[in-house]
């Protein structure tokens, strides 16, 4: 049988600066002698593991599993070998010594197998590994000495004497012999086929019918041999499935345990670990709490930094946007290793601001030493930016201790931040501090232990925020304590390294200007710098072919690790009971109905027997009319049966109505164990009925006619006292019926009923390779059809083998106890191997079932970490992050875009309603109702005309979105405006829809929360800066235009340019003119306050636009601050199906049921 197995095909493209390569495999189809090639996928990339190394694989796998069957080999052979030691009682002491020795003989080398097996000492697993490959073969060996040795000492032998373990011999030198079966297993077989056939027959007295004796010898135990050979196909072929698809799910869980990698680590370098880990396991579980889960935490005695370039914005215009994110990228890059140095935790980057923490969320006495030394080294390393655009810009850092709110805010675009009136104190300390400067607060300066020196700032009379909360200032001025890291030892190691130039130009300029005081923190951040750039040339100096040869030894590890080196067998035992059913009831029912492919493949076993029956029958039985219908009538059944069964497993070759019969008969667990039972008691059953109504008479005509026998009298004598009482044929049967059976049989001599006997050994080889059953069903089956078959040779037909044992000159034992024994010795053995074969079928599909929920485990984990870091950065941003795995710390992402729109959403009066006071939980129950508003914002991008919508990030109260960020948008050169800007169009809409969100939120809270709002339009530059921890964000004057909209706005409008509005108006939206506001670095720019949109307007609104229902809204007055009542505006009305609102009005308070639970909560809240 050929086992045809296919491997998928892949393929790889691996670049790099130096070298490029692409290695394909096609799809291809093997022989059962090798196992197609496979490929170990990391990343992006491929590993083609070479045929040689999978074959070695798979055939270390394939031994491995095999050698469990071993001992159920030595298990029949010590059968037998008791067999001839007991059954012939009267034997010469020289056989019965042989016979003992023999014994011994496989029980030593059973033994020796044990040697080494669980020992961690080299040597001893060494001999153990060699003794795995020369007991098989010396067992063989053993049990063909033996079979010899038995036979030659024999003083009288007959071919029939050993047929029954020659039969069983030949079955299980392929079915329990770890051997492989090319060469060395079919030279074993042939040989034992050879020496079982050719022996016995060698060494009998002459016989005139010993020629036909031979055929029907050689016809049993060929057929014995064939039933083998067709279990060890059938076995090699669940061990091939079991090991390519372990193989494939190994590739497929490579390739998402990388991108879990990839996604962990993106996920972690903007989530701190206990927030991601937390985050994680509350993904996809539902709630019943009214409020949505907050990820907030407090902490005392926290270190806030903030850092501001200054200068930048005069800078940013003159650079392209590859350039100027590069140069933000490479400058971040420099603070993030400094973060990690100086153990702070960077909370977020808002445009050139770079604020972190020290002290949180691990707490630690020197947060405030620590933050100032990593302040000075900030100063230190914006000389870098000098350098580079030669330009006067410098940094401006503000400290201040205290206690911070820190976690996330809002369902999209998560981002960690810190809250409390602390962090708005240490951004007031950057602000009112001075370029070049550390600028600390008293509260900070409390927890420097004297390891530096300070001098008054005087910034609370700079800022009249610093002055209320009574905080006085200082400015650093040096440093009395080094800070020592643990590579300072390195570090002196290298110092002649480091002191000598470098050719990096800013390293040069940094070392150039250095001070004493702070000489220490360059040198560090040097040799950091050092080290990185070394280790980065260490990696891409790698070859493509190292790179590759690395990932094959790791793929063939793990594949080893995955199949190779597990014992199944041994693991099973705490997942099944005695009877070998899997303690889990769900696990035992789906194995029961579990089907292997070709499984019912082995019922041929079961018909190709039942035809042998009448082929060697013809040889050695009475050929009569009477005893072929008794043999073939079976057969019509079985046949039915068999092709029933396996029609599903050729459906190319049968026709489609067959096929569907057969899948419809098998699907049906008890209707196919029914069918593999019936056919086990048919050919069982059709061998005793022959014994029975057939053999039996002739017995009777040869005993009735004394005539036949050449014996003495006093012999007959005996063997009629000793027939007297037995129970008989005629005694069973009607006289009549006797009579005309007498007549039907032929007066032929034709009389060997042992073989009748030697044949059912071969109807229990059939039987219990059937996969249908379990191997208490086979038990059963075997030990019930052996038992009925030594009934028959020991009392039902013990004249007809005395007359057997006539011919033979009187063995030492009667042949019919000898066949009684053998028989026997085949049920018992084969009882143990049908419960093996169960044990390895349960085993494979053990793996299996193991096999797949690690792979779903692994893929869990990669959907959990993609929704994470999908909500974390936008999924363009993310797929590309995560799909170049190679790319190097220079590899950046930024794009240019020439048509967005920006939108920034505040609550002004947040932080009149923000305390920190105890009935608040310290600000926590104020920021849980601010994540309420955050989320509601967040859930309206979920409906489908906000989904080109991108939410770019949230500062405090301040919500930021943009439109027109689509890789996938592409428009025509002469697009009208409305088709190019319709984006803008939906900007708008989105905002509407904020304030009716908020809206919703203040009829339920009882509050008057108002949104001010700006948009603008224009071109920008977005990208990703920091290549450790990616922080997507957008920059430009469209940008920056944008916020100040927003923040030289009013509280309920929605401020434009005038460009904005020439744009927004032929979409049908109403301005109010406010006039000309200060914009820093545009001047004086005419702005329009939004007012709302007519319902007919000259060009139609995008499909699923939200619009107006009702009367336009009114104009907002310019002069005068909204009251809360002014703000309310009719409902809107949505173009999309109702279940897409029901995802908003079920996370914006729309729900009445949650809205009144929420309501009670909002008041007690507020209270």
């Amino acid at each position: 049988m050929e086992v045809n197995l296919e491997n998928g095909q892949m393929t790889t493209a691996s670049t790099s600066k130096s070298h490029s390569l692409r290695q394909t495999t096609s799809r291809r189809r093997q022989n059962d002698s090798e196992v197609a090639g496979g490929v170990g996928i990391t990343g992006g990339g491929v590993v083609i593991l070479p045929q040689h190394v999978l074959n070695e694989l798979y055939h270390n796998y394939s031994l491995k599993q095999r050698r469990s069957g071993l001992k159920w080999f030595v298990f029949a052979a010590v059968l037998f070998n008791i067999w001839t030691i007991g059954i012939p009682w009267d034997q010469a002491a020289p056989t019965r010594v042989v016979n003992c020795c023999m014994l011994v003989a496989y029980l030593a080398l059973i033994s020796l197998l044990h040697i080494g097996r669980r020992s961690d000492r080299p040597a001893l697993r060494r001999f153990h590994h060699i003794l795995l490959i020369i007991v098989p073969r010396a067992l063989w060996l053993l049990s063909i000495l033996h079979f010899t040795v038995y036979v030659i000492l024999q003083p009288s032998f007959s071919p029939r004497d050993l047929l029954g373990w020659a039969i069983l011999l030949n079955f299980l030198v392929y079915v329990t012999l770890p051997l492989q079966l090319i060469f060395l297993g079919l030279s074993i077989g042939c040989i034992t086929y050879f020496i079982c056939l050719s022996l016995p027959v060698g060494y009998s007295h002459w016989d005139s019918l010993l020629s036909n004796q031979l055929a029907a010898n050689a016809v049993l135990i060929a057929t014995a041999a064939l039933i083998g050979l067709l279990y060890y196909f059938m076995g090699e072929a669940k061990q091939k499935r079991a090991f390519l698809e372990a193989k494939k799910s190994l590739e497929v869980k490579m390739v998402i345990e990388e991108q879990s990698a990839e996604q962990e680590r993106l996920l972690l370098s903007v989530l701190p670990k206990h927030v991601a880990i937390k985050m994680r396991e509350d993904l996809g579980s539902s709630s019943s709490e009214a409020f949505k889960k907050i990820y907030m935490s407090r902490h005392e005695n926290v270190s806030i930094l903030y850092a501001d370039i200054v200068g930048f914005t005069a800078i940013s215009s003159t650079y392209s946007a590859q350039d100027l994110v590069k140069m933000l990228n490479e400058l971040f890059a420099r603070f993030d290793r400094l973060a990690e140095k100086y153990q702070q935790l960077r909370i977020k980057i808002l445009g050139d601001c770079y604020y972190c923490i020290s002290g949180a969320p691990d707490e630690r006495p020197d947060h405030a030493v620590m933050c100032v030394h990593m302040g000075l080294s900030m100063v230190k390393a914006i000389k870098y930016v000098q350098q580079k655009a030669n330009s006067p810009v410098d940094m401006r850092v503000g400290i201040h201790t205290g206690a911070v709110l820190a976690g996330i805010l809002g369902q999209r675009q998560w981002q960690f931040d810190v809250y409390s009136k602390d962090v708005e104190l240490a951004n007031k300390m950057e602000s009112s501090g001075k370029a070049g400067r550390v600028h600390i607060s008293d509260k900070t300066l409390a927890f420097l232990n004297g390891e530096f020196e300070v001098e008054p700032a005087f910034g609370e009379k700079r800022e009249e925020l610093l002055r209320i909360a009574g905080l006085k200032t200082y400015f650093i001025t040096k440093v009395v304590k080094a800070f020592a890291s643990p590579s300072a030892k390195k570090i002196n190691e290298t110092k002649d390294e480091i002191s000598h130039p470098s050719t990096n130009e800013s390293t040069n300029d940094i070392i150039s200007d250095e001070d004493d005081n702070v000489a220490t923190l360059d040198h560090e951040e040097l040799l950091a710098q050092n080290s990185l750039s070394n280790g980065h040339q260490i990696v891409t100096t790698l070859t493509a072919d190292e790179e590759e040869q690395v990932k094959l030894e790791n793929f063939k590890q793990r594949l080893k690790d995955e199949l190779v080196t597990r014992d199944g067998h041994e693991n099973l035992t705490k997942d099944t009971n005695i009877f070998l059913r899997f303690k889990n009831p769900q696990l035992e029912q789906s194995y029961a109905v579990y089907r292997e492919p070709y499984s019912s493949l082995p019922l041929l076993a079961a018909l190709l027997v039942q035809c042998i029956d009448v082929l060697y029958s013809y040889l050695v039985l009475p050929r009569s009319t009477l005893h072929f219908i008794n043999i073939a009538a079976p057969l019509v059944p079985i046949a039915m049966l068999v092709v029933i069964s396996l029609a599903e497993s050729f459906s190319g070759m049968l026709p489609k109505f067959f096929v569907d019969v057969s899948k419809r008969f098998n699907d049906i667990t008890f209707v196919r164990e029914l069918a593999a039972i019936i056919i086990a008691l048919t050919i069982g059953f059709s061998n005793i009925i022959d014994m029975f109504f057939f053999v039996t008479f002739v017995r009777t005509e040869h005993i009735v006619s004394e005539s036949e026998f050449n014996v003495t009298a006093s012999q007959d004598s005996d063997i009629d006292v000793e027939m007297e009482g037995m129970v008989t044929a005629e005694h069973l049967l009607p006289a009549s019926f006797v009579e005309q059976m007498r007549e039907a049989v032929p007066p032929e001599r034709v009389l060997y009923p042992s073989y009748l006997s030697n044949f059912g050994v071969l109807i229990l080889i059939a039987i219990a390779v059937i996969a249908q059953l379990t191997h208490l069903t086979k038990i059963l089956l075997l030990l019930s059809i052996a038992a009925l078959h030594c009934y028959f040779n020991i009392f039902i037909m013990q004249d007809l083998y005395a007359l057997e044992d006539d011919f033979e000159n009187q063995p030492i034992i009667s042949t019919r106890y000898a066949a009684s024994g053998l028989l026997l010795v085949a049920a018992l053995a084969l009882s143990t191997l049908a419960r093996h074969m169960d044990h390895e079928d349960r085993v494979i599909f053990k793996w299996k079932t193991e096999v797949a929920e690690q792979k779903e485990t692994a893929n869990d984990m990669r959907q959990r970490n993609e929704a994470l870091v999908y909500n974390v950065l936008p999924v363009h941003v993310a797929e590309h992050f995560m799909k170049n795995t190679k790319r190097s710390h220079d590899d950046l992402y930024s794009q240019s875009y020439a048509e967005v729109g920006v939108l920034f959403a505040s609550m002004p009066n947040f932080s009149d309603f923000y305390s920190e006071e105890t009935v608040n939980n310290q600000g926590l129950e104020c920021l849980r109702f601010l994540n309420e508003v955050i989320s509601d914002f967040d859930a309206l991008l979920e409906l489908p005309q906000f989904q080109d919508i991108i939410k770019i990030k949230t500062i405090g109260s301040t919500y930021m979105a943009a439109s027109g960020i689509n890789q996938q948008r592409t428009l025509r050169n002469d697009a009208p405006i409305t088709e190019r800007w319709s984006h803008l169009a939906i900007l708008v809409e989105f905002a509407l829809e904020l304030k009716h969100a908020l809206h919703g939120i203040n009829e339920q809270s009882f509050n008057h929360f108002v949104l001010k709002m700006g948009i603008n339009h224009g071109p920008i530059t977005a990208g990703v800066i920091g290549a450790r921890k990616p922080h997507y964000d957008i920059w430009g004057n469209t940008v920056n235009v944008a916020s100040r909209m927003e923040s030289t706005g009013k509280a309920g409008a929605i401020q434009v340019t005038e460009d904005t509005c020439n744009i927004l108006q032929p979409f049908g939206y109403k301005f109010l003119q406010r006039g000309l506001v200060a914009v820093k670095g545009k001047g004086q720019l005419m702005t329009f306050y939004l007012q709302g949109k007519s319902q007919t307007s000259a060009e139609p609104v995008p499909p699923g636009a939200v619009q107006l229902n009702g009367q336009d809204v009114f104009a907002l007055e310019s002069t005068s601050e909204l009251e809360a009542s002014d703000i309310k505006m009719p409902l809107l009305k949505m173009n999309v199906p109702e279940q897409s609102v029901g995802i908003n009005q079920d996370q914006s308070f729309r729900n009445d049921s949650d809205g009144q639970e929420r309501l009670g909560k909002f008041q007690s809240l507020l209270e």
